[in-house]
């Protein structure tokens, strides 16, 4: 199962906040339970689009949710963060909390580390444009009140230099974007710096995109999210991967971060382990307009399961990218189909945005962490709003509830606009 002589990858930390929880047992509870998170947005004037609805996380209190960390992090070090939340933007604070988050559940906040051989990649990009779209409005009508420090908090290279200073990291940090893909970019780099051995451990976290009405407003444009008035009524029913349906996404606040250390480290320290990472595979479409192709994502998981040593039957269950969109949700399956072959059919998949939304840049991290929970629980959560299966959608997609399953290893996909494509296989830890 796993490639002889190569370092192996696992996963000893986890955290998120999105619209179905800040909590692990949270999030999984409300994931089987098939919870809708879609609401209509308080944090945001949508008085003037289409669009009233999305996953809201605007008024989230970080805050309150660093104080609930503070006797982990210890008084000095939580009063130095504190500080940093001042003027921090919501993008950061929520990285920086589950990056925190994420380290306290592996065990590392008061462990002893060279902080030399942690890497922090961030996944996501444009972080923080509803921060600099409001600093634009207020320059237009009174330039000297921007937010003084908007020159270094609205970058996004800020967030993972906030979480490096938050953890005290020395090792490669950096942002890198690849739209719906950029949560399994990260994770790509994080991974390959544990095994090419720069590193020994990683804090990949994938960042909220704050996001302004004129990014809805664009994407409606482009008739890329839900805009129907009937779903503007009802929320919760708006998401509706693979549903004959289907209208578009609906845009989601969330973020995540998975700890991912070298199997050794991690057993020398007596650390719980997840899951371990098998492999992080990427391609492009040599499309930049967002044309999702089915021949590039079945050649990326062939990649990918060849590079794992992994082969098609071994794969129990696909944790879908699956956004809603007609053309999207249907291509997915093709490649699926085309990867897998017949072993599809014996396949069980299923679709988190249904009920979360789609949390953009940081979906792939937010949604690995529902599925190695879900792995471990021996459950899968439900594909909800499914009332007329499309005709082409003929595999398993758990539209009829929650399912017993014994999963060993998972596919996550991740089709980011742009072609950017970004798929990681992941198997439930074995001895």
């Amino acid at each position: 199962m796993h490639q002889p002589n190569r370092r192996r990858v696992v996963v000893t930390g986890m955290a998120t906040i999105n619209p179905l929880g800040d909590t692990l047992d949270g999030y999984i509870d409300n994931l089987i339970a098939g919870v809708s998170g879609i609401k209509r947005w308080e944090s945001l004037d949508v008085s003037v689009i289409e669009c009233k609805i999305g996953g809201d996380l605007g008024h989230y209190d970080c805050k309150g949710a660093l104080e609930a960390l503070a006797d982990a992090l210890g008084e000095e070090r939580y009063k130095r963060i504190r500080k940093l939340f001042r003027s921090a933007t919501f993008s950061a604070k929520t990285a920086v909390l589950c990056a925190i988050g994420a380290f306290n559940d592996a065990g590392m906040i008061n462990e002893k580390f060279d902080p030399f051989r942690i890497s922090a990649p961030v996944g996501g990009h444009n972080l923080n444009s509803k921060y600099l779209y409001d600093n634009g409005v207020q320059f237009r009508e009174e330039p000297e009140f921007i937010e003084p420090l908007s020159g270094v908090e609205g970058i996004d290279p800020s967030v993972p230099g906030l979480i490096t200073e938050a953890l005290g990291l020395h090792g490669p940090a950096f942002t890198i974007g690849g739209a719906c893909s950029s949560g399994n970019l990260a994770l790509r780099e994080g991974f390959r710096d544990i095994v090419s051995g720069e590193c020994d451990r990683s804090v990949v976290t994938g960042a909220l995109f704050d996001m302004s009405t004129a990014d809805l407003h664009a994407s409606e444009f482009i008739n890329a999210i839900v805009v129907r008035p009937e779903y503007m009524e009802h929320p919760e029913r708006a998401s509706r991967p693979f549903d004959a349906d289907r209208a578009g996404f609906v845009y989601s606040h969330g973020a995540g971060t998975l700890v991912i250390e070298e199997l050794e480290t991690a057993r020398a320290r007596g650390a719980r382990i997840y899951a371990e990472v098998l492999g992080v595979q990427a391609n492009a479409n040599a499309n930049h307009q967002p044309q999702p192709s089915a021949e590039m994502q079945q050649l990326l998981i062939r990649q990918l399961l060849d590079r794992a040593g992994v082969s098609g039957e071994e794969v129990d269950y696909v944790n879908c990218h699956a956004t809603g969109t007609p053309v999207g949700d249907v291509e997915e399956v093709r490649a699926v189909k085309a990867a897998l072959g017949d072993h599809a059919y014996r396949t069980k998949l299923n679709a988190p945005k249904s009920m979360l939304g789609h949390t953009c840049w940081a979906a792939p991290i937010v949604e690995t962490i529902g599925g190695i929970l879900q792995m471990n629980r021996g459950v899968l959560h439900p594909t909800i709003n499914i009332d007329r299966l499309d005709p082409e959608v003929d595999l398993d997609v758990c539209r009829d509830g929650p399912a017993e399953a014994d999963v060993r290893v998972m596919l996550k996909n991740s089709f980011g606009f742009g072609g950017l494509n970004c798929c990681s296989l992941i198997r439930r830890y074995e001895e």
